[in-house]
């Protein structure tokens, strides 16, 4: 029966179908603007950030799109070829709508043309805008004190 089989599949041509894209959600939309992130173009930045997003850095709060592209343009003037990244990422809070988490984020890069690098610990909200996931909400904040 199996050589039977095989013969009639025989000639028959093969079409590959492309994998189904699996539907974004709050992991892969962090993952996702954290890639854009270093890509370090606020155009690739902006679509995964939520018009009144609110982002909490050290030195000061800044909010909607106007001031983020200010702040993350500064930031990559500073630290040329910065690499960021999210470590031990626990998500606390995940409904349909709006995902939670904390991690600890890594930055590496030149400042002056000196290598420099850093870290601490953040939060990020996450909130459903027309069905697709965005980050509403960002708090970066150096280690505790020892």
């Amino acid at each position: 029966m199996k050589k039977l089989l095989l013969v009639l599949f025989v000639g028959l041509p093969i079409v590959w179908l492309p994998a189904a894209e699996s539907p974004m959600n709050h992991t892969t939309a962090l993952s996702a603007y954290v890639e854009a992130l270093n890509t370090h173009s606020w155009d690739r930045i902006a679509p995964h950030v939520a018009e009144d997003a609110v982002f909490i850095f050290t030195e000061a709060t800044f909010t909607g799109h106007a001031d983020a592209k200010a702040a993350f343009e500064k930031t990559f003037k500073l630290i040329e070829n910065e690499v960021f990244s999210l470590h031990d990422i626990q998500w606390t809070v995940v409904t349909a709508e709006v995902a939670s988490c904390h991690y600890e984020f890594r930055w590496k890069g030149l400042i002056s043309g000196q290598e420099a690098a850093g870290g601490g610990r953040g939060t990020s909200i996450l909130r459903k805008v027309d069905g697709r996931w965005l980050v509403a909400h960002e708090h970066l904040g150096p280690y505790p004190r020892k």
